[in-house]
């Protein structure tokens, strides 16, 4: 199969209702706002926004009949190299913890992949976000025997499906001292490769600095570690207190609390995604605030693994979802937080926390790119969706985040788009072999089974 269809490089948007969560201008407070009017796109980004546009000449045009169009999704934490997990054989020997889980399932699967199904898992989880309406991913990769150039297929596998993607690789000493030297370089690698990447126009890639989890990961390895985020300027992605794991393995080995060794180390700066937070005290939780960190609430996956819930009406306002593997769904992920918080009373998360969370994919993605996402106005990146013309309810600036929470599914996403191109329309075939991909899931779920 081939890579996204590409559409004109000038296309004129005629009557849509357009949503926007923020303002044009990098640093502005979130001002959600609906206009109906037509979106000029060239040259990747929104190059005119008004009512009566006239297509300049050799231009696409598209009558949209006041059809929704809002930003593409970000997805502030996934796992695409678990894309080809559902339907494997379950575990032998059943985990009754969330360690068990790890080294039962997760570990065993990140030993089992190779070149090829690296790819097919980053092309057929991000043909799976697109179809959902996100645009932008913060991977967090791993593939612990197929350490070397790992991050080049994942980001073949985003850009062959058309998404953007901000990569890592999770380093861990688990594999010894040798294996984790590789995962330090794969880290460096990419993020040499990017800086030398000096080509025009809104950035399809980024680049943080991996790591698993702290009590899988030795002093020197953080000193490595802060090394690297500071000879690049960029943060860390991490899983930070995803249970009572970490907290409680760290002291075991008589090291401090996660956070108070990550900041020992520097690590909590800007530009740093803490994933998870469920097991963070409040004095934790101002910590990463003050210094500007982010905090990544994967409220779907916390169930499943049965970490607890976080204190997500305690997070720092540098928030937003992530699914951590599951999918790339995220109203799912918002209103299933949500609900969950609904469930015995009114929530934690509530409106308040639901807006926060969902603009703060947006905010994350603007400081780590430095590209105005989360708006449509003139001089965005062009990366949004449109929706079929069924909804139910009409959109205004007063109801879009009950809509969002109530209203909006996967199956409302007509098209998507992204860096002024189409690349998704609904029905579209998958930009990938499926014969092939399910050959590569069988492939690693044998050798899983001999891990």
């Amino acid at each position: 199969m081939g890579g996204p269809t590409l559409s004109q490089t000038t296309v004129l948007l005629k009557d849509a209702i357009v949503l926007d969560y923020l303002p044009v201008e990098m640093n502005a407070d979130a001002s959600p706002r609906v206009e109906r009017c037509d979106l000029l796109l060239q040259e990747g980004r929104i190059a005119e926004r008004g009512v009566g546009l006239t297509a300049p000449a050799g231009a696409g045009v598209r009558d949209l009949g006041g059809r929704v169009v809002m930003p593409g999704h970000v997805n502030g934490h996934h796992h695409l190299y678990s894309a080809l997990a559902p339907g494997m054989p379950p575990p032998v020997n059943t985990p009754r913890s969330f360690q068990d889980v790890l080294t039962e399932i997760w570990w065993k699967l990140d030993r089992a992949l190779d070149a090829e199904s690296i790819y097919y898992s980053a092309v057929a989880g991000a043909w799976d976000s697109l179809r959902c309406g996100t645009t932008l991913v913060f991977d967090h990769h791993s593939s612990l025997t197929a350490v070397g150039d790992s991050l080049d297929h994942v980001e073949r596998g985003l850009r062959d499906a058309g998404v953007r993607g901000a990569l890592c690789y999770e380093t861990t000493d688990r594999g010894g001292p040798g294996s984790r030297d590789m995962c330090l370089e794969e880290n460096r690698r990419y993020l040499a490769k990017i800086r030398d990447n000096t080509s025009a126009g809104v950035p399809w890639f980024r680049g943080l600095v991996g790591a698993h989890a702290g009590f899988t990961l030795e002093n020197q390895t953080l000193e490595h570690l802060s090394e690297i985020c500071d000879e690049f300027g960029v943060g860390l992605h991490t899983h930070l207190c995803e249970g009572n794991t970490d907290r409680e393995l760290c002291r075991e080995r008589g090291w401090p609390d996660p956070v108070s060794r990550f900041d020992g180390f520097g690590l909590i700066r800007k530009g740093s995604l803490f994933a998870h937070g469920t097991d963070l005290t409040p004095l934790e939780l101002r910590l990463i605030g003050e210094r500007g960190s982010w905090l990544v609430h994967n409220g779907r996956s916390n169930m499943n693994n049965g970490v607890g819930r976080a204190p997500v009406d305690r997070f720092p306002d540098n928030a937003c979802f992530g699914t951590d593997g599951l999918d790339g769904n995220m109203w799912g992920e918002m209103r299933t937080t949500f609900f969950r918080g609904n469930e015995t009373g009114r929530g934690s998360l509530g409106f308040a926390g639901s807006l926060q969370f969902w603009i703060g994919g947006y905010r994350l993605a603007r400081e780590i790119f430095g590209e105005p996402f989360g708006s449509l106005d003139v001089g965005a990146p062009a990366d949004l969706v449109i929706c079929n013309d069924a909804h139910k309810s009409p959109l205004s600036e007063d109801n879009w985040l009950s809509l969002m929470l109530f209203g909006f599914h996967p199956w409302d996403v007509r098209e998507v788009w992204v860096d002024g191109a189409q690349r998704y329309v609904y029905g579209d075939a998958a930009p990938y072999d499926g014969v092939a991909c399910r050959a590569a899931a069988r492939r690693i779920w044998d050798r899983m089974a001999k891990i």
